[in-house]
């Protein structure tokens, strides 16, 4: 089969399962195998089964198959004297086998009173081991030590799932049980098919299975080795002819289903309980009869009361024996009780297969192409590509800081177009804004932007933008590249509560942007939007005009992340190439130049802007932050206001704070690098770069209120482990009047 060129042999993989249209499950270490199948053909194999007495959950006690395979696979001896409860051959060929493996066997206790004659119970006595018919074990007894089994109690069997008086105790620390085995139906009951008992076998079946699928084997109810292969081969044969093949004549198969492999009642009800059913949920004979006493007396209520079936094994080694107690508690034959719904996976199957293929989404902005054709190296932003900076990897630093000086003294170019963008439009937009974030809108001007800021429920901060008030009843609010989602989420999610009178629209996708910032911006945007007063006075700080930029409809926005004279210029997403073109065209008499994000986090660090997400965390607050001026005490309401005010009654364990490296020419630590005061954890780096302005490494950093002042000391330990020493700073670091976004 393996040297078939058109045969892919699958070793180590598990089918989870069979869904719709065909559809297997495969799992194969850490991957899902998603296979379609025109035929299948169910040669799962059969599942031991074990005999119920008391006691049969001490260590020690287990299916013959377990301590095989403890032997076989990992040459392990399960234990030093066993004993063998059976209802098969199968049993004596375990105590053979165990015997060779130097486990001495104290005797076969065989629950028929007559076993079969030859075979393995022949060679058996040969082998001197004793043999005791018609009996069970009816208790096992613990070693007060070591927990484990000690002994067993073997009692004479007089009726069906009775065992009377006398007997003896064995002693023993391994119990091997083979009582009868149920076949491994999960595949095929996933089809469609079911299990159903079968006086002749004293076993379950599988009955009415789908078109396109065949059983064969011990699932088949097939246990002899020759049975089993002539299965198999017809089991191909059916599929073969099924499609039409010509597979030649239909193979024989001896009918030895079944045969002796079953006991009809391996149950025995002890006076004093432990007689474990289920042992993944430590059920008991008595909860199952109290669970039909109770009138859950069918196989799904039984389930769902005793939860029977429902842990880890998912009635493996349960569900016949289960049936056979429901039964009997109901008075019915077995095999007119049901079975429980089967269902998948077949084993546990880990989060990671049940995540499936790892997939993200990958954005690009209307002006991705020019940056590429720049030389752009290319980072992820949330679900965004954006460019860290331009040139070569090897001269990162160089370039980061070219960048950053070229904004500074003359203009630079930045892609914003991963900024969020959402619309909030209607009679009730200045209300609802009050609501969503901290500052006052109701009587902000038209024309103007304000910053926002956004808690949770908590009083953490959650996102930050600005919004712009286009008229009295229509914001337009950006939010950070990451949040843009989750603020529309939320906005969502709260109005659906209170039912206010606005629109809400996320609009990121709709428009893109740029912002060119630097002492030359003006210069260079007024000769594309002549129309527009860009003259401090007729564009203030903090203003928004909607105009024509190179004739394109536009959303100007003045405003200084970066601490220089810039503005963010908002278009149609299908206008953003023409855009950027007409830009660097436009500003190339003043030099301009386009920087990436790396510069872009640079600037905004020397005048202490903070990014969310990087400069905060899950827990931060306004006032952890130092963003208690972007929050209006003096509000009835907005989200996060009852939390904030409780915390108000505690001082802040933490405070964000600058600071600049003592060593003028030492590298900048990396973010979350520990801060150290008295050879303790005091806080922690959120951001850190050389300034080529300042001529040293500042930073942004959580300290303990108490040691937030100008002028103190703390260490940082880098990531290998070396101390940098520190001292808190004023922020912010650069052009502390504003005079130069403000210009």
């Amino acid at each position: 089969m393996e040297r078939a060129e058109n045969v892919e042999v699958m070793t180590g993989a598990v089918c989870e399962g069979r869904f719709a249209d065909s559809w297997l499950a495969v799992v194969s270490g850490r991957r899902l195998h998603k296979i379609r199948s025109k035929r299948t053909i169910v040669a799962t194999g059969a599942i031991e089964q074990p005999i119920v007495f008391r006691n049969n959950d001490l260590p020690g006690v287990m299916l013959t198959s377990a301590a095989l395979r403890l032997v076989r696979q990992y040459r392990v001896r399960p234990g030093r004297r066993a004993l063998v409860a059976t209802a098969s051959r199968d049993g004596y060929a375990a105590a053979l086998e165990l015997s060779e493996a130097g486990v001495e066997v104290a005797a076969v206790v065989d629950l028929r009173r007559h076993p079969d004659p030859g075979g393995e119970s022949a060679a058996a006595a040969e082998r001197g081991i004793r043999v005791i018919a018609g009996h069970t074990p009816s208790e096992a007894t613990k070693g007060r030590r070591s927990g484990r089994v000690r002994s067993v109690r073997v009692s004479p069997i007089t009726a069906a799932g009775r065992f009377g008086k006398g007997g003896e105790s064995i002693a023993c620390d391994l119990v091997c049980m083979a009582a009868g085995y149920a076949p491994a139906a999960h595949i095929a009951c996933h089809a469609g098919a079911r299990l159903a008992y079968d006086r002749a076998t004293s076993g379950l079946r599988i009955v009415d299975v789908p078109d396109g699928m065949f059983v064969a084997g011990a699932a088949n109810g097939s246990h002899d080795l020759a049975a089993v292969v002539a299965e198999g081969r017809k089991a191909g044969w059916a599929a073969a002819i099924s499609l039409g093949l010509d597979a030649g004549e239909a193979p024989a198969v001896p009918d030895e289903r079944g045969r002796g492999r079953n006991h009809s009642w391996p149950v025995f009800a002890h006076p004093r309980g432990k007689e474990f059913v289920d042992l993944d949920e430590d059920l008991e004979i008595r909860d199952l009869r109290d669970a039909v006493d109770e009138g859950y007396a069918g196989a799904e209520l039984m389930k769902r009361y005793s939860t029977v079936g429902m842990g880890p094994s998912q009635g493996r080694y349960s569900a016949v024996n289960a049936l056979r107690i429901a039964a009997e508690a109901t008075g019915r034959e077995p095999s007119r009780t049901d079975t429980t719904t089967v269902r998948p996976p077949v084993t546990g199957a880990t989060l990671g297969v049940l995540a499936g293929r790892s997939f993200e989404p990958v954005r690009l902005t209307p002006m991705h192409n020019r940056h590429v054709e720049a030389g752009a190296r290319m980072m992820v932003a949330g679900d965004w590509m954006r460019p860290a900076f331009y040139g070569a990897e090897a001269d990162r630093e160089q370039l980061v800081a070219a960048e950053a000086t070229h904004v500074r003294e003359a203009v630079g170019l930045i892609d914003v177009s991963t900024l969020g963008g959402i619309e909030i439009r209607g009679a009730d937009a200045a209300e609802f804004m009050d609501r969503m974030y901290t500052f006052t809108y109701r009587r902000q001007a038209v024309g103007r932007v304000r910053y926002v800021l956004m808690c949770d429920r908590a009083g953490a901060i959650i996102d930050d933008g600005v919004a712009c008030r286009l008229d009295a009843e229509h914001f337009y609010v950006t939010a950070t590249t990451g949040g843009a989602d989750r603020v529309h989420r939320e906005m969502l999610w709260h109005n659906a509560q209170w039912r206010l009178d606005v629109d809400i629209a996320n609009v990121t996708a709709a428009w893109c942007g740029v912002n060119i910032a630097g002492p030359r911006s003006r210069h260079v945007l007024g000769r594309l939007a002549p129309e527009v007063d860009l003259s401090p006075d007729g564009f203030p700080y903090l203003g928004v005009r909607e105009a024509r930029v190179a004739e394109i409809p536009a959303r100007l926005l003045r405003v200084g992340f970066v601490g220089e004279l810039g503005y963010e210029i908002h278009v149609p997403a299908g206008c953003g190439e023409a855009l950027w073109d007409r830009l660097m065209e436009a500003g190339e008499p003043e030099g301009i130049g386009p920087f990436g994000v790396e510069a872009q986090r640079l600037l905004r660090l020397e005048k202490g802007h903070i990014i969310v997400g990087q400069d905060t965390d899950g827990l931060t607050t306004p006032a952890e932050a130092g963003m208690e001026w972007a929050v209006a005490r003096n509000k009835p309401f907005f989200v996060g206001a009852r939390a904030l005010k409780v915390r108000d009654q505690d001082a802040p364990a933490r405070k964000l704070v600058g600071f600049v490296l003592d060593d003028a020419e030492a590298t900048a630590p990396e973010e979350c690098c520990l801060v150290i005061r008295d050879g303790e954890i005091a806080g922690r780096v959120t951001s850190a770069m050389r300034s080529p302005h300042l001529g040293r490494v500042v930073g942004l950093a959580f300290l303990p209120p108490q040691t937030g002042e100008p002028g103190t000391r703390f260490d940082i330990r880098r990531a290998n482990g070396e101390m940098a020493t520190a001292q808190v700073a004023a922020l912010p670091f650069y052009d502390a009047e504003g005079a130069r976004q403000e210009a």
